[in-house]
């Protein structure tokens, strides 16, 4: 009986399974995933507002694991056509069996032929956002089971093949591919170690990173701490990097890290370097590190056996950089360890000798001190040497994650041709991290004492700095080199010289930032400026100096200034109130060309990439308002005086200038308007106790040439020697050529012109009343007393030209 009904009961199981066999079966070859798409893309269209396509077969098996298969898949842009990710294949399963216990065991996944396309603009909005789920509380982005707890993930194999990933990220300035040509994995699963092969390309615009990176380890994770642990790590950079070329890059050892206690570990480790830098060349360099421990929740922090070995030439040369730092422990406030040591060498037109060393650190895990710290550097570069030594305490801030040298002490000495030998003396106090470096120094360099505090900006594109210095005096004739003496014979400055030097604007674009720059009394040739004042901003390769304000020939100076790379300009607008213009024009335009005191205003931009394109290309406006000053270079009032010597005014009379004659006046009023390079007036107003001056014409700046009128009325005269002459000449007005090179203007005064002024001044027309009367006695057929013979048997004589000889001769007869 018992017998018969175990046989029973096992016949039952038996038909059950035949059952449920034969129920999976049907299942399987009756059910039609591909059904089912239409499905799958409405919903994607409803939710997602995107465009799912499944152009290839949808394969599911059931047994004896749960299994998809898609191909040919591709997914647009939200709200758009344009592509976001497409797929040539795909392929997922799952064991049956332990979804039952909550656990996901995944079998294999593979991909093949992956496209995707990420984009992020400056505010952080990304085209993926929509597809992932952003939860309040971090934790609730975990796959849960029902009660609450998290789902583990198994997955047995992994395989990715040719996966293509389009980068352009507006916030974080990286655009470019990242091309994964395979990925292989064994078991990936909390607790489980596992091999991984990795072969990835990088082909980056925006930084400029073009290389391969190959290698192997062997994994270990655990999710739920965000902990990853590298075993028997070899992986290999082959490429170029942001100012490096052919960059050959080797890590191996073991790193551990642990994203939920932020804690780090590393066990010999070793990285390998080669690579090009500029004219350097690193062949055999090393960085070993037998032991790293960092445990901030504990204050713990080990450093083991840290050797750097940087080998290499500088254009062809030998360079050597070794540092030794043999132990350093640190547990909250206990610290013990050895100091460090290390050497430079660099052979060749460029070398250097360097050694430095500390003593024993000293300190806790807030700040870990290595005192004594000092480093003795001298060299040469060509024509060029220097020397110095610099002591500070090394600071080093394990949780801020910064460097800071404290009681900095500097002596430095510098023998650069383009300089005098310069001495610098600086203390004070510096830290960087790899965000940002800050300072606050004083010090002095050739007898100028000066103070300065800033900060640098590291992760700002470009780098940024914010500078303040604050000098008592600075007096650049100690700083910079004095004019070579001048050439045998007084010979000048060659052409190609600094008139056409080049002027390049391109530094500006490697910074940003702002600039704060005050010097009680600043020295320079024959510059004197106190009260010197500089504040400006950097930014776009566009500098704006919003103040250049001082003290200076005896005036006050206000301008501002803008210095564009992007467009090779200058602009400079401003105003000098009260100052000596003939100090101003010698010091800035090394001409002496005016004397008095008054008002100058400029406007003025110009483009170019040489003194020269800059002088031709000038644009904008000036004007002056002097007063009780000189014109140099020519006596107007004295070559009026003289004019009886210009016989009968028909001849033009010239005078080149002379830096012993100049014209007095009690006012003088200008403006100017420049284009391309020619400053144009014709407003001019010169006033002095005898004369009244207009004029108008041009200054070629680029030419260095002058072409003007000047118009020279007498408005009252003297009583003394030569008074005679101008008062023939009063209320006539005489026109002045100006014409040739600013260094020698020639002076022409037109005598031929003054005859037709004459005619219609005051003078004129007392003397042009007896003249007629003469004259009506001559036409009347009697010869003048004093006509030649034979006058009667020429041709008779214009009306006009019988005036106008009358008249000049009577003109100076008077007194």
């Amino acid at each position: 009986m018992k017998s018969s009904w175990i046989r029973k009961v096992l016949i039952a199981l038996l038909a059950l399974a035949v059952a449920l066999a034969a129920a999976l079966a049907w299942l399987v070859f009756t059910f039609d995933a591909n059904a089912y798409k239409g499905l799958a893309i409405d919903w994607v269209k409803t939710h997602r507002d995107r465009t799912l396509a499944i152009n290839g077969p949808v394969r599911l098996s059931a047994f004896p694991r749960l299994s998809v298969q898609l191909s040919d898949v591709s997914l647009s842009e939200k709200g758009s056509a344009d592509e976001f990710a497409a797929l040539n294949q795909v392929s997922l399963s799952v064991n049956l069996l332990p979804l039952l216990r909550k656990q996901v065991e995944v079998d294999r996944v593979s991909a093949r032929g992956l496209r995707m396309v990420y984009r992020r603009d400056a505010q952080g909005r990304a085209n993926i956002d929509d597809l992932l789920d952003k939860p309040s509380d971090p934790a609730a982005g975990e796959a849960r089971d029902a009660e609450g707890k998290a789902l583990r993930l198994d997955i047995q194999g992994l395989a990715l093949d040719d996966l293509r990933l389009s980068v352009r990220d507006e916030m974080t300035k990286v655009s470019g591919e990242v091309s994964l040509r395979s990925l292989k994995a064994g078991r990936l699963a909390d607790g489980i170690e596992s091999p991984v092969e990795l072969d990835a390309q990088l082909a980056l615009k925006s930084p400029p990173v073009q290389g391969r990176l190959t290698g192997n380890t062997q994994l270990t994770m655990d999710l739920p701490t965000r902990a990853f642990k590298l075993r028997d790590t070899q992986l290999t950079w082959l490429g170029d990097a942001p100012g490096v070329r052919e960059l050959d890059v080797k890590l191996q050892g073991s790193l551990a890290v642990n994203g939920k206690e932020e804690t780090l570990q590393a066990d010999d480790l070793e990285l390998q370097l080669g690579g090009k830098l500029g004219a350097t060349k690193l062949s055999g360099s090393r960085l070993g590190i037998k032991t790293l421990r960092l445990d901030p929740t504990q204050k713990h922090f080990a450093l083991e056996k840290v050797q750097l070995q940087l080998a290499g030439t500088q254009a062809g040369h030998p360079l050597a950089l070794s540092l030794d730092w043999p132990a350093l422990t640190v547990k909250g406030a206990t610290l013990s360890g050895s100091a460090l040591s290390g050497h430079l060498s660099l052979d060749g037109p460029q070398a250097v000798k360097g050694s430095f060393q500390s003593a024993a650190p000293a300190g806790s895990f807030e700040e870990v001190k290595v005192p004594a710290f000092e480093a003795r550097l001298s060299g040469r570069s060509g024509p060029r040497e220097f020397s110095g030594t610099l002591r500070a305490d090394l600071l080093l801030r394990l949780v801020a994650k910064s460097l800071a040298l404290d009681g900095l002490k500097g002596q430095w000495k510098i023998q650069e041709p383009s300089l005098q030998p310069l001495a610098l003396d600086v203390q004070g106090r510096a830290e960087a991290s790899a965000q940002t470096a800050q300072w606050g120094l004083s010090g002095d360099i050739n007898g100028n004492p000066f103070q300065t505090d800033g900060r640098l900006g590291f992760n700002d594109t470009p780098v940024s700095l914010h500078l303040n210095a604050n000098f008592k005096a600075l007096d650049l004739n100690r700083l910079l080199p004095g004019k070579p003496a001048p050439a045998p014979g007084g010979a000048s400055t060659p052409a190609g010289g600094p008139a056409t030097g080049v002027i390049d604007l391109s530094a500006l674009n490697a910074l940003q930032g702002q600039f704060a720059v005050r010097v009680g009394a600043l020295s320079h040739e024959t510059y004197r400026v106190s009260d010197a004042a500089i504040d400006a901003t950097l930014h776009s390769g566009v500098l704006r100096a919003s103040r250049v304000s001082g003290r200076a020939w005896g005036g006050t100076l206000d301008a501002t200034l803008v210095a564009d790379a992007r467009n090779q300009r200058i602009a400079v607008k401003g105003t000098a109130q009260g100052v000596d213009i003939q100090a101003l024009l010698k010091d800035v335009a090394r001409k002496d060309l005016l004397e008095g005191t008054g008002r100058v205003a400029v406007d003025l931009e110009a483009a170019g990439r040489t003194v020269n394109d800059m002088k031709s290309r000038l644009q904008g406006s000036a004007s002056l308002q002097l007063r009780d000053g000189a014109v140099k270079g020519f006596n107007l009032a004295r070559a009026l005086r003289q004019a009886r010597a210009a016989a009968a005014l028909n001849q033009d009379a010239r005078q080149t200038a002379a830096q012993t004659e100049k014209t007095d006046f009690s006012e003088l009023n200008a403006s100017f308007a420049v284009r391309d390079g020619v400053a144009r007036n014709s407003d001019l107003a010169l006033k002095s106790p005898f004369l009244r001056v207009g004029g108008d014409g041009s200054i070629d700046i680029a030419r260095n040439r002058i072409d003007y009128t000047v118009r020279a009325t007498v408005a009252e005269t003297s009583k003394g020697q030569d008074g005679a002459e101008l008062a023939a000449l009063k209320g006539v007005t005489v026109p002045v050529k100006l014409t040739g090179p600013l260094e020698a203007v020639e002076w022409t005064i037109q005598w031929s012109a003054v005859a037709a002024n004459i005619l219609k001044s005051e003078v004129g027309s007392r003397l042009q009343d007896k003249l007629k009367e003469k004259l009506g006695e001559r036409m009347g057929g009697t010869p003048a007393p004093d006509a030649p013979a034979d006058a009667a048997s020429s041709a008779p004589a214009r009306p006009k030209d019988v005036l106008k000889e009358k008249l000049l001769k009577e003109l100076f007869k008077r007194n």
